[in-house]
């Protein structure tokens, strides 16, 4: 029998299953009336054995077994557990003498927590009531990636007119920002690492930079933290750098993939419509409603001829000043804008020159002062496997935290065997320089 690995679609008012195992009738009671409520369902199992047996018939939320009891102690019995259902939580009750024993529930049992017997009975209950609820993020979290998932595969596959693959894809991000938000008021502490997630996720399609959103957030936000601005200002404009991109999944394959350079007038404007579009797909979410504000203004320029809506100097959101900066710096330094990838100075000295005009010359000083403190090294970005190229110089590539290559300008072969080693790895990390 082996965990189920499909996204829960349950809601969240599910009452949650919860296993008590002991070879003490009288605990096993005393539990009961515990849990007696309509947010669980409670089972009982009198030994391993038959807990074992329960988790092969129900779907079992969170388990909390005794440690000490006879043929099967809590400790082989969680070990079972975790190898056959490891999404259920498990939690172990042991006496203040068990310390040995509980040490190796934790290591073979891998278990969530453990309770001190006898227990106190807010604390059990607040110990079983945060296992449920991170199982149900996890869940969640899973359910949401796989929605993901199954878009990019489904946007790989359109054909046919522009404005039908524009309104499809439209729809299916505005069904998986919907649930995102849904999901925002139980995922709480995780939700900045979530947004980090999804940022990846967009990247993850060809013609989108990868790893750009990341170091645009990453530095706008100390840039934003420099200039004064409030910490949740700061953190709107975190999430605007992360989710900077997100409009482009509405352009078609062939605009995403050509320079920026080469782009026509039309195209070039068709292309930064996608500022507007990212803001319309994150503005109902009210967690993001500032940062879409962000987005919408990143082609604004300083002197008031860009776009949306022109407009000038200070009326310009200062996060979307940050960010304009910071974006192009990065894309001045690979070439995209000018299609000739830039050193350092050189695109430090087109930062000064479009100064007052593209920019607020405010930013950039903050920004080229940042810039002096990391020593003007080329930016180092996490990118995704999909957009390994030929040329790119690898600064670090990590599997399952062993590194691989370093400072290495990378070739098709090594591409290859990165490739090969993906599918038999749990995790990887690509670095390249820009």
């Amino acid at each position: 029998m082996t965990d189920s690995l499909a996204p829960s679609s349950e809601p969240a008012s599910t009452p949650a299953h919860l296993l008590f195992v002991d070879d003490e009738a009288n605990i096993l009671k005393t539990l009961k009336r515990l849990f007696r409520s309509a947010d669980y369902v409670v089972h009982l199992a009198e030994g391993g054995a038959e807990g074992l047996q329960v988790l092969a018939e129900h779907a079992i939320d969170v388990v909390i077994s005794d440690m000490r009891m006879p043929k099967m102690d809590g400790a082989e019995f969680l070990t079972q557990v975790a190898e056959r259902w490891p999404g259920t939580v498990r939690i172990l009750l042991t006496g203040y003498a068990d310390l040995e024993s509980t040490v190796a529930a934790v290591n073979k049992g891998r278990i969530y927590c453990y309770c001190s017997k006898p227990w106190e009975d807010h604390e059990l209950k607040m110990l079983v009531n945060n296992g449920i609820e991170q199982k149900r993020l996890r869940d969640e979290r899973q359910h949401l990636f796989a929605i993901i998932h199954q878009q990019n595969e489904g946007l790989k596959a359109l054909n046919g007119h522009l404005e039908e693959k524009i309104e499809q894809r439209t729809g299916q991000l505005r069904l998986s920002l919907q649930k995102i938000d849904q999901a925002h008021a139980a995922l709480k502490r995780q939700y900045t690492d979530a947004v980090k997630v999804f940022a990846k996720i967009i990247e993850m399609r060809p013609g989108i930079k990868s790893g750009h959103s990341k170091y645009i957030a990453e530095n706008a936000r100390d840039v934003a933290q420099r200039m004064g601005l409030e910490p949740e200002q700061v953190k709107d404009v975190l999430y605007a750098g992360l989710l900077l991109q997100i409009g482009k999944m509405s352009l078609s394959d062939d605009l995403l993939q050509q320079p920026l350079h080469l782009l026509s007038s039309h195209d070039k404007r068709h292309y930064q419509h996608h500022a507007e579009e990212g803001s319309k797909l994150l503005r109902g979410i009210e967690q993001l409603k500032n940062a879409s504000e962000l987005i919408l203004h990143q082609y604004q320029r300083y002197d008031g001829t860009g776009t949306p809506c022109g407009l000038k100097g200070d009326d310009i959101p200062l996060g979307a000043r940050i960010l304009a900066v910071i974006r192009d710096y990065i894309c001045y330094l690979d070439g995209d804008i000018t299609g000739m990838a830039m050193s350092v100075e050189q695109a430090k000295s087109r930062l000064l020159l479009r100064e007052n005009s593209d920019y607020d010359p405010a930013v950039v000083d903050s920004f080229l002062a940042l810039l002096a403190e990391a020593d003007d090294k080329r930016p180092v970005i996490d990118i995704s496997w999909t957009q390994l190229q030929p040329g790119m110089e690898a600064a670090e590539i990590i599997f399952n935290d062993v590194l691989y290559l370093k400072n290495t300008v990378l070739t098709e072969t090594q591409i290859e065997n990165i490739l090969d080693m993906r599918l038999n790895c749990k995790s990887m990390l690509l670095r390249i320089r820009v």
